[in-house]
């Protein structure tokens, strides 16, 4: 099923069973700005960073196997996140913001 690509927010919650996300779900949504992923425990990996290029903010709750594979110094995910200017944890900036 394809997405709307007028798309500009998604949130994907309490997907319990869930450990990856596909990168062809996210094809054509370069209007996606807003990732809310919450209470997925098992989510481990992100869509291709190619399908995250237009994201102004990602909010991750809940999801320690993510969490754990978007931490800056050892994180297999972290590439996928880095150029998101507003990337939130557990209620943590994971991004560090440029001083205005």
């Amino acid at each position: 099923m394809m997405l709307p690509p007028s798309l500009t927010s998604i949130r994907l919650s309490n997907f319990e069973n869930l450990e990856f996300i596909f990168s062809e779900g996210f094809q054509g949504l370069g209007t996606l700005r807003n990732l809310f992923i919450y209470s997925c425990p098992k989510l481990t990996y992100l869509p291709e960073k190619a399908m995250l290029l237009s994201l102004g903010y990602l909010y991750i709750l809940f999801c320690p196997l993510l969490k754990e594979e978007c931490s800056s110094d050892k994180g297999r995910e972290w590439s996928k996140i880095s150029h998101i200017p507003r990337a939130q944890i557990d209620f943590k900036s994971v991004i560090p913001r440029e001083s205005d």
